[in-house]
Order: C-alpha cells, then sequence, then structure tokens
C-alpha cells in the first residue's frame, strides 16, 4: 500500500475514513463496513448508528443528526431516503479526509471535496429499478410504480459519477452497474464480500440425512421454489432463518420440510458441515453469502444458475445447477443427480475453493483498489513532475509550463 492510505496511521486526521449507509440489521453489508473498518484501522462514521449489533472492536459515530432526520431514520420506508438524501450531501465530518471509503448506496449522494480520493463499494444497483423492473408488473398501480421507479433512476443517475472508483461485489454487479448507472468499465472494480471462511471446518459434523437452506426468509431468496421441489421429494429440508415470508412458507410445505427459524453461529456451522447439501434458489443474487460459508464448511452446493450463484457451483466438482425456467435441470432434478452421483471434490477441496472469498483477500484487494483510487485522482499537470525534479527546471525553458 502507499503511505498515504496505509499503515498504523491510516486512520489519523487528515487521511482515510469509512462512512457506511446505516446500521439496521448486522447483516452481510453492516459486517462488511465493519470489515473495511479493520482493513484500514479506520475511523468509522454510519448514516444511522446502532450500538446494539456493533463489535466490540468497532465504534461508529452517527453522521445524520437532528431530531426530524433523526425521526425519518428510524421510521424507515420514503422518509429514511430522504433523511438519506439530505444527510449525505454535505456530511461535514467526512470532509477533513484525504481519502473516503463508503459502503452502500446512500452515500452516493455525497458531494466531495474536489482534493479528496472517494472510493464507493456497493452491493447492488437499485434491483427493482433495474434488472428486477418486471417485478413492478406484478399487482395493481402499474403505472404509479414505473413512475416512481423512474423518479428513482433519475435521482441515482445523477449521484453515479462522483466517486473516483466503484468496488462492487462480484462480476454481475459490475455488468449492472456499467449498464444501468453508466459508469465506465473501467472505474469498477471486483473484491469480493469477506467471508470468515476460517470460521468453518468440514469436521464440525459428520454428514447428517438433510439438505439446508439459510437464508432471510423474503420474496427475492425464492424458498419458495425449495420447498416446492422438496415437497416432490422424499427428503428432510432443513430451512434456517426467519423474514416476512415464512408464515407463508409454512403453510405450503409438508412434514419433510422443517423450520428451524433463527440460528446462532454456533448452530450454524454445525448445520452447514453436517448437511447433505446446501441449497440456494435467491434472484439473481448479487454475491451470496451464505452459500460461500457452505462451500467452506465443505458441503456441496446446488444452487440456481443464475447471478453470482452459477460462478460459486462447478457443476460435478463442488455440486450442480437447477433453473427455474423450465430451461435446464429443475431443482428436483438436481437433487436426484446430486443422490445418485454425488460430487468429485472432497469436503478439503470444496472447503478450500471457499478461500477466493475470506477476509484476507478481501483485505487484500481493498487496499488495492484504495491505491489504484488515490493514483487514478492524481491531478498533477504532465509537465510539472519533470520540472520540479530538473533543479530549477531548464533555464533555456524546455521544461517551463505552457503559456497561452
Amino acid at each position: 500500500m502507499t503511505e498515504r492510505t496505509g499503515g498504523d496511521d491510516a486512520g489519523e486526521e487528515g487521511r482515510l475514513a469509512v462512512a457506511h449507509w446505516g446500521e439496521h440489521a448486522d447483516g452481510g453489508g453492516d459486517r462488511l463496513a465493519w470489515e473495511l473498518v479493520r482493513a484500514f484501522d479506520a475511523p468509522f462514521y454510519v448514516g444511522w448508528h446502532d450500538d446494539a449489533i456493533e463489535p466490540d472492536d468497532i465504534d461508529g459515530e452517527q453522521l445524520i443528526d437532528g431530531p426530524l432526520l433523526s425521526r425519518a431514520l428510524e421510521r424507515g420506508g420514503v422518509l429514511r431516503q430522504f433523511a438519506h438524501l439530505l444527510g449525505w450531501q454535505v456530511a461535514s465530518p467526512l470532509r477533513q479526509y484525504d481519502v473516503l471509503v463508503t459502503s452502500g448506496n446512500e452515500p452516493l449522494f455525497y458531494v466531495p471535496p474536489d482534493d479528496q480520493t472517494w472510493v464507493a463499494y456497493v452491493h447492488h444497483t437499485n434491483r427493482r429499478q433495474s434488472d428486477q423492473i418486471t417485478e413492478a408488473t406484478d399487482g395493481r398501480f402499474t403505472g404509479l410504480k414505473l413512475l416512481l421507479y423512474y423518479a428513482m433512476r433519475v435521482a441515482y443517475d445523477h449521484n453515479t459519477h462522483k466517486p473516483d472508483l466503484f468496488v462492487v461485489n462480484s462480476e454481475v454487479v459490475k455488468r449492472r452497474v456499467v449498464r444501468y448507472w453508466g459508469v465506465p468499465e473501467d472505474k469498477v472494480r471486483v473484491v469480493y464480500p469477506p467471508v470468515e471462511t476460517d470460521a468453518y471446518d468440514p469436521e464440525d459434523a459428520e454428514t447428517g440425512d438433510y439438505y439446508l437452506t439459510l437464508s432471510r426468509l423474503d420474496w427475492h431468496k425464492d424458498i419458495d421454489g425449495i420447498v416446492e421441489a422438496f415437497n416432490q421429494l422424499d427428503r428432510r429440508l432443513i430451512v434456517a432463518g426467519d423474514g416476512p415470508e415464512r408464515e407463508r412458507l409454512e403453510a405450503m410445505a409438508d412434514d419433510n420440510v422443517e423450520f428451524a427459524g433463527f440460528v446462532p453461529e454456533a448452530e450454524k456451522r454445525e448445520l452447514l458441515a453436517g448437511a447433505k447439501a446446501f441449497v440456494f434458489n435467491a434472484r439473481d443474487e448479487d454475491f451470496g453469502i451464505a452459500p460461500v460459508e457452505a462451500l467452506a464448511a465443505g458441503t456441496p452446493l446446488l444452487g440456481v444458475d443464475e447471478g453470482m450463484t452459477q460462478f460459486q457451483v462447478v457443476p460435478g466438482k463442488n455440486g450442480y445447477r437447477h433453473t427455474r425456467s423450465g430451461s435446464g435441470p429443475s431443482l428436483s432434478e438436481t437433487v436426484e443427480r446430486f443422490e445418485a452421483d454425488g460430487v468429485e471434490w472432497s469436503p478439503t477441496e470444496i472447503a478450500a475453493f471457499a478461500d477466493r472469498f475470506s477476509v484476507a483477500a478481501f483485505h487484500e484487494g481493498m487496499c488495492d483498489a484504495v491505491d489504484a483510487a488515490v493514483e487514478r485522482a492524481r491531478i498533477t499537470p504532465s509537465w510539472y513532475e519533470s520540472y520540479a525534479e530538473s533543479d530549477g527546471g531548464d533555464r533555456d525553458g524546455a521544461h517551463n509550463p505552457p503559456t497561452r
């Protein structure tokens, strides 16, 4: 790393800070932001601060303040979005730093000083306004939804060109950022999210007689398709996680499908290591941390042939792909093939494949990205360095700056 961004003094005033859109769920985005703080040993600012979910080694400072904005952040929805729009634009505490690393989409409303280097880590484009816009045609009020989505795209179109470098969590999201936000491809770099692959081990449990899926039970995870497939199979499925879809999913599930709800980390590790295979069916997933955790536990992955999931599966080696469209094998057919053929790689080999998504790889990738952004942001005129290095320049004028 360059002296400017690395080392023990990376967090000193005037050097580098990390800013995250808001701590709301102790989810993957929050954990990535906290890992950015550790990577750079930097001061940490958040649009909405929740000390209750912060790890002991992280000390965030709330950036968006004031009674009205704070109340809007608490309420959520459109009010929260307006609070972010207003609160991030100036964000005075951030302006003292030479380098700023942000996490999430809301910080894109920030208007930086012209001499500040800005690296923006984003997890996705606004999905219902971009790659999943067909969702707007489901149900009523299609016209109003499309009008709202258009307004949101316009708002973001004006706020997606200020960072010196974008970092995204997968090649899939890089494609979306280029297509939907119009960011030049050479201004987008992929650094996979940090997964604590070292925390998982194939030896955590003996392989049991069940399949496992683990995620937030929300519409875009498409747990419906998994439950429907196992309703047709004489195979045991454990669904771990909670969310707004749980009651409906339980109502549609047969007796061979069990709902474990939220599971603590120790139980999660055992479930992952003990599963025959991990089943993942999310719609065009940006990255997918749970499948990587399963692989790190040495467990084969049965993943949908979409999004980043398709690249986490090496067919026949560490798992198999299925489709939801009927253009390829269904999930139930894929389960039966796995039962018949298994996979080539051993649990140890499957776990080794997951190392490319490790915390150490994330640290290295982000440090390289910041260094590249600092270099990209240099504004020294092309003639200046040669002039400055020539002991006062050539008296004949060879190194003098050009005149009008």
